[in-house]
């Protein structure tokens, strides 16, 4: 019994080994949600991150009654999808990348995924979606929110191999902390809550003052908004422990809304 033990636990082992090495393309591939319009034809197209709660899955009431997941976690996961919904609404592909999945992890808050492998994850996501039969080669954007849009920045402290094919990026209230400088020359949008006690504005500030891209960079900072701002499906206010909140802002979220819209219009 001991013998066959071994022989299934060695097993088990190898199979473990070769999901960790798998490339992250294929993590990708096998870890996505696409959110087409109608039309056959090449969109233009944004790759968006979620933040670290992760993104929601097929099955709501499993979710709703998973204790690893707060409530707090809840409302972000289905938001990411509700904000695809939207853009695919205005006639983009999103390619909303769930890396917490394919990292084997339900969230990833606390800092679980390391900051250059989710930088990695971004430009690899580029590379493989640029050759998707409806992707807009010349019209490729990045979005994250919260741990999303940290990736972003992270990928924006270049060099990148795919720094060429991207035309812009947005980060909504991305986490700052400890991100050395922003280095890439594109154009970036960064929306804030001024009231956030997650993601402080002010340390994304500070990082925008000291980019050489810093003219590159739009901010716009809502007053009186928490994390989470745009998250339609959030109360108000709601403590999520450790001293911080969330909330949803109707004037903060039509506004950033709004933002997003206009810095995404054609710039030809």
């Amino acid at each position: 019994m001991n013998f066959i033990y071994a022989i299934l636990v060695g097993f088990l082992l190898s199979c473990s080994a070769v999901v960790a090495e798998q490339p992250l393309r294929e993590r990708i591939i096998n870890n996505h949600y696409a959110y087409v319009p109608g039309e056959e034809r090449r969109f233009p197209t944004l790759i968006a991150m979620p933040g670290c709660s992760g993104i929601s899955s097929e099955d709501p009431e499993a979710e709703r009654s998973n204790s690893d997941l707060r409530d707090d976690d809840l409302v972000f996961r289905r938001h990411f999808r509700d904000v695809a919904e939207k853009l695919k609404g205005e006639g983009f592909f999103v390619l909303l990348v769930n890396i917490q999945e394919a990292e084997g992890l339900l969230t990833a808050c606390g800092g679980k995924i390391a900051n250059e492998r989710m930088a990695q994850y971004v430009n690899e996501s580029v590379a493989w979606a640029k050759d998707l039969p409806f992707v807009d080669p010349d019209h490729i954007h990045l979005i994250g929110w919260s741990m999303g849009g940290r990736a972003v920045l992270k990928w924006l402290h270049g060099p990148r191999s795919e720094a060429e094919s991207v035309r812009s990026t947005i980060v909504v209230y991305p986490s700052c902390s400890r991100l050395e400088t922003l280095t890439i020359s594109l154009p970036v949008l960064m929306l804030l809550g001024a009231s956030d006690d997650i993601s402080k504005p002010s340390v994304c500030e500070a990082l925008v003052d000291r980019a050489p891209i810093k003219q590159h960079i739009i901010v716009e900072k809502y007053p009186g908004a928490w994390h989470g701002f745009d998250v339609v499906s959030a109360p108000p206010i709601m403590a999520i422990g450790d001293g911080k909140t969330i909330g949803y802002q109707q004037e903060a979220a039509e506004a950033s809304w709004q933002a997003i819209l206009t810095f995404l219009a054609p710039r030809d």
